[in-house]
């Protein structure tokens, strides 16, 4: 069996590119680790200013708080998102030289109201129709979504709905068919949910009386520009004491996009190349 830890890695892949297009592991995390991640959270949530993603962007008050760049906030972040069971499973469907695109916090604050039925793919910027390539199709995926719950997700606090098996359509939800077919994500903090960008998905309402927390990390092909440009996030001597791993998902030693007339004649790429396809 392909594994990692107690995950079958192929029987994983197939759930997730074939099957029900996701994968909800309870308790994935410590709760040590996640304990840690919600304190950072909130109170960054405390000191930075109010920032919103798109759904929640025209409210007089907040009902909704982005934070942005965690690799660069502590180190709970950077454990969680270079966690050595993510990329394994990711790998298949991305590549072995994915990277990570964002990894940010989400906190809907009572009262907030629910998201439209949506995709990431892959970013949330194509939400328009006149965006969507008229080709396209899911024949392979170009980013996978984590989300890391930091407090439970409950019907009362707007546990994600999705439509399974959605994202074998390369579409943008149909709002009658996301409300008849969508189930909610109900899980205690700790959970890890992993999906195409192109499952059908949305946040719901906080009809409770208190905030819930959310994770949210992007995983992409090494060819897709990230959504945070960690070249400019992320302090450089900083990040001389990150792993491997997590120099690697940000790209901080990728070569491109660079000025290809400025590098050598000679280069390392047919090389590697070669001992790749050797191998």
């Amino acid at each position: 069996m392909n594994a990692v830890g107690d995950i079958d890695i192929d029987r994983a892949v197939a759930e997730l590119s074939t099957g029900r297009g996701y994968l909800l592991f309870e308790n994935f995390f410590s709760a040590e680790l996640i304990a840690e991640a919600r304190r950072s959270i909130y109170q960054l949530a405390r000191s930075e200013p109010d920032r919103a993603s798109h759904f929640h962007g025209d409210e007089t008050e907040a009902a909704q708080k982005r934070i942005w760049n965690l690799p660069a906030k502590g180190e709970a972040f950077r454990r969680i998102c270079s966690d050595e069971r993510l990329p394994a499973i990711m790998a298949p469907l991305l590549g072995d030289d994915l990277m990570l695109s964002s990894f940010a916090a989400n906190i809907l604050y009572p009262g907030a109201p629910a998201q439209e039925g949506h995709v990431d793919y892959p970013y949330w910027d194509l939400h328009a129709r006149s965006r969507w390539p008229r080709t396209l199709n899911a024949s392979f995926f170009l980013a996978v979504e984590a989300v890391v719950t930091l407090d439970d997700f409950t019907l009362e606090n707007g546990a994600t709905a999705i439509v399974p098996g959605s994202q074998k359509l390369a579409a943008w939800p149909d709002p009658e068919r996301f409300a008849a077919e969508s189930i909610r994500l109900v899980t205690p903090a700790g959970s890890l949910f992993l999906f195409p960008a192109l499952l059908w998905h949305a946040g719901q309402a906080n009809r409770s009386q208190r905030s819930r927390a959310a994770l949210l990390g992007s995983y992409t092909c090494k060819s897709i520009k990230p959504i945070e440009d960690w070249s400019r996030c992320i302090d450089p001597e900083a990040a001389k004491g990150y792993g491997s791993r997590m120099r690697a998902l940000l790209g901080l030693d990728y070569a491109y996009p660079a000025v290809m007339d400025a590098l050598p004649g000679r280069s390392s790429e047919g090389k590697r190349s070669r001992k790749a396809i050797n191998y």
